[in-house]
């Protein structure tokens, strides 16, 4: 997209899966992307390969739940960049997985932590140097919908996210900043495969799908594109279900 060159992204949780896709798809729409994650040797990686397109990008280590390390992020990519036109707070754990009752604390803490708190910390300092015209994704679950036994802190902290994001589209609207978040479904990535570790569990998942199959961490990155672009430029505050029905079902 011609009116997407040379505008500039923050993505959290960018050296692996929907963020990594993601990266390399404004890469080649001419998007400059500042890469944000806690594996240094992945994202220098994917910085390189960025380059190689013709794009700009630089790593940077952060930890979204620390209001220090995403502070330093937003610092960093506006000294390299300038503006920020768009950022996906994409950054997210599983976390340990079990049943209420099971759960432990420190557990249920960290996944709030890091998918919850640091969804609002990116937010915060997101929403303080953004203008109009830019755009705002966050990526919850479809889980939040209908539930899923094991999930409570996970469930949870994207239900959270998809409140912030109503929050924030209202508080900001008028100003001319779009925030709009995705719940996917299952996403082949890395979670995924921690989660459903059985090539039978896999396979059975990917048959519970309507469409037959789980998601691309592509397809979701598509979704994206679509709501950085002006050709999404009335949606607003909108939780984007991309599951492939499975939330129907």
């Amino acid at each position: 997209m011609e009116d997407m060159k040379n505008k500039t992204a923050i993505i959290t949780g960018a050296t692996s899966g929907i963020g990594r896709a993601t990266a390399i798809l404004l890469a080649h729409h001419g998007v400059k992307v500042a890469l944000a994650g806690r594996d240094a040797k992945r994202g220098q990686e994917l910085e390189k390969e960025i380059v190689s397109l013709g794009s700009d990008a630089f790593f940077i280590k952060t930890d979204v739940s620390k209001a220090e390390s995403v502070r330093n992020l937003i610092q960093s990519a506006k000294k390299k960049f300038g503006e920020i036109h768009y950022a996906l707070n994409n950054a997210g754990i599983e976390g340990a997985l079990g049943s209420l009752v099971d759960m432990q604390e420190d557990d249920f803490d960290d996944v709030i932590s890091t998918n919850l708190k640091g969804v609002w910390l990116c937010l915060k300092h997101e929403l303080e140097t953004m203008t109009e015209g830019s755009s705002i994704v966050n990526i919850s679950t479809n889980i939040t919908r209908m539930g899923m036994p094991g999930t409570g802190a996970y469930t949870a902290s994207k239900a959270g996210v998809e409140s912030l994001t109503k929050v924030a589209a209202i508080e900001h609207g008028k100003k001319g900043v779009r925030i709009n978040a995705i719940s996917p479904g299952a996403v082949d990535t890395p979670m995924i495969h921690r989660i459903y570790p059985g090539e039978e569990d896999f396979k059975n998942i990917s048959e519970q799908n309507p469409l037959g199959r789980i998601a691309y961490p592509e397809d979701i990155a598509n979704t994206v594109l679509w709501l950085f672009s002006p050709m999404s430029a009335h949606v607003n505050g909108n939780i984007i279900f991309v599951d492939g029905g499975s939330s129907l079902v």
